[in-house]
């Protein structure tokens, strides 16, 4: 066990680069058309973002993909529905197949090491914390979307302890330690997709 535990604390830490806008890359060797090109690739053609709104990373929908049933989508464009989501809380049936699906728009910068942290609590209890990382994303005009997991299925807890009610809250960050948004949730663990317990 501690040999395990040597193995962990000697892997470095990983530390981001320094932060650089979108406008700055583009300056950067303006004059190599190659290097232009390829930046342009990278980075695509530069996208309006509304003045209007400051956010870097604007959440379009949360789906929840339940393996043989409908999915289950929150709109969270607004802060109004970001709130309201919480007072929806949807089921799962236990050892049921389920992924997450999230669909996002980037705006004005470059998100550089964009995770989320998915804390889940029973009875005001934090029962589990799991990180996320979702990748570095450019602004573009389309949304992006990321599937967790991003192969198979994550299959839900069975047994009576594990019926009931839950309170969850996500959390989106970045490698500059930015907390982008926050967002809690409600869902139901039980034995039957129309049962009480």
């Amino acid at each position: 066990m501690s040999d395990n535990h040597e193995e962990e604390s000697s892997v470095p830490e990983y530390v981001p680069g320094k932060h650089v806008s979108v406008d700055q890359l583009n300056q950067q060797d303006a004059d190599d058309e190659a290097l232009t090109r390829y930046k342009k690739s990278l980075l695509g053609a530069a996208v309006h973002s509304p003045k209007d709104d400051p956010r870097k990373l604007v959440i379009k929908e949360m789906k929840i993909q339940i393996e043989g049933r409908p999915d289950i989508i929150y709109p969270l464009e607004t802060p109004e529905l970001i709130k309201e989501m919480k007072s929806k809380p949807f089921v799962l049936k236990e050892s049921c197949h389920y992924k997450i699906t999230l669909t996002f728009n980037i705006q004005h910068d470059i998100v550089s090491g964009l995770k989320q942290i998915n804390s889940v609590y029973r009875k005001g209890i934090k029962v589990s914390t799991e990180k996320h990382m979702l990748g570095s994303f450019a602004p573009q005009a389309g949304s992006h979307s990321v599937t967790n997991p991003r192969q198979g299925w994550e299959e839900a807890p069975s047994g009576m302890l594990a019926r009931g009610s839950y309170t969850a809250k996500v959390v989106f960050t970045d490698d500059d330690n930015q907390e982008h948004l926050s967002v809690e949730y409600a869902f139901s663990i039980k034995s039957d997709w129309k049962s009480d317990e």
